[in-house]
């Protein structure tokens, strides 16, 4: 196995970030990640942010209750780290506070119209970003950052940083996998099915049996839950089709079901903590959920629609998604409406 490292550019609002800042350098060094960031905004550190952003794998904007210190233009610091990251399409992944009322005076803005900036600004990151995870305490930011920033490497993989003394065992594994490749190039040739078409069809009222996990508040504490949910075809069509009416990132099949989870899991979480009065955080299995995108491809529910200038994947509900979206079949397995669109 080589011994890759991975940078990480951490972008706060400034000092009262101090505390969260330090549990999350010292995990992300744990995990084997190098971090930057700076701490302290000034013009002329915009321009070194600006380097240490282009040399970076990941982004991590870690919001607290405060929008922070403003650019001569108006835009605060943090808020210009993270236009100028999507600017140079660099993944990235936003630890927030859940609630930010909640923390000590002294760590929010004094003036108002700061504190009005600093809403529209974690609107716009729950809105834009993909990856947003929630947190409460420190330790809580310890395990968010545990849990989710190995997915992040492999939803969004790169190169990132491999000891000099390792290249020659990396030239060899890139050898050895360009025999791989070429051998499988001649097992498949000849081969123009596409892989999809072996995967049976269902029908919109046989139900689909998936795990997930999640976050269930009971006594003022959480618990981490593992449980399963069963749903007809036609629930989940219902579920994610609105949000692929026009093309979308491929990202919103897990964002739209987690957002469903979160809505509907303390039902479940109450079998388990039966005091439970709140949820959060939920995730659907990786396997399950993949499956699920395979059979909304397969059954012509959804289909491919290009890439975006971000160069994901686009996928986009097909005319026949659309008319059983729009029929009566789906009405008596109809289970959620979102309120927002992608």
């Amino acid at each position: 196995m080589l011994d890759t490292r991975y940078q990480v550019f951490i972008s706060t609002s400034g000092s009262e970030m101090q505390a969260e800042r330090a549990v999350l350098m010292q995990t992300l060094i744990g995990m084997g990640f190098f971090s930057w960031g700076l701490e302290q905004h000034t013009p002329l550190s915009s321009s070194v942010a600006r380097r240490q952003i282009d040399d970076c794998d990941y982004v991590v904007v870690l919001l607290g209750s405060r929008y922070g210190e403003q650019s001569v233009s108006g835009v605060g610091y943090m808020h210009l780290e993270y236009i100028y990251a999507l600017s140079k399409q660099k993944p990235v992944i936003v630890f927030m506070h859940e609630d930010p009322d909640s923390r000590a005076p002294n760590l929010h803005d004094s003036k108002a119209a700061l504190k009005e900036k600093f809403k529209e600004f974690r609107k716009l990151l729950q809105t834009e970003v993909d990856q947003v995870v929630g947190y409460r305490s420190l330790r809580d930011l310890e395990i968010a950052v545990r849990s989710n920033m190995p997915q992040m490497l492999e939803r969004y993989p790169v190169v990132g940083w491999v000891r000099p003394q390792n290249t020659q065992q990396l030239q060899d594994e890139i050898d050895a996998l360009r025999g791989k490749v070429k051998q499988l190039e001649t097992e498949l040739s000849g081969r123009t099915a596409d892989p999809i078409a072996t995967v049976p069809k269902v029908s919109m009222h046989e139900l689909f049996s998936f795990e997930y996990r999640m976050h269930a508040f009971q006594d003022g504490n959480f618990n981490e839950v593992k449980t399963h949910r069963k749903m007809t075809w036609a629930q989940l069509l219902s579920v994610l089709g609105s949000s692929f009416i026009i093309p979308t990132p491929e990202e919103y099949f897990s964002k739209r079901m987690n957002e469903y989870l979160n809505e509907t899991g303390l039902q479940d979480a109450i079998k388990v903590f039966p005091r439970a009065h709140a949820v959060s955080r939920a995730q659907i299995n990786i396997r399950a959920l993949h499956e699920i995108k395979l059979q909304m491809r397969q059954n012509e529910w959804i289909i491919p629609a290009g890439r975006d200038d971000r160069q994901r994947m686009l996928w986009q509900l097909s005319s026949k998604g659309q008319k059983l979206l729009e029929s009566n079949i789906l009405d008596s397995n109809r289970v959620f409406q979102f309120k927002t669109a992608p």
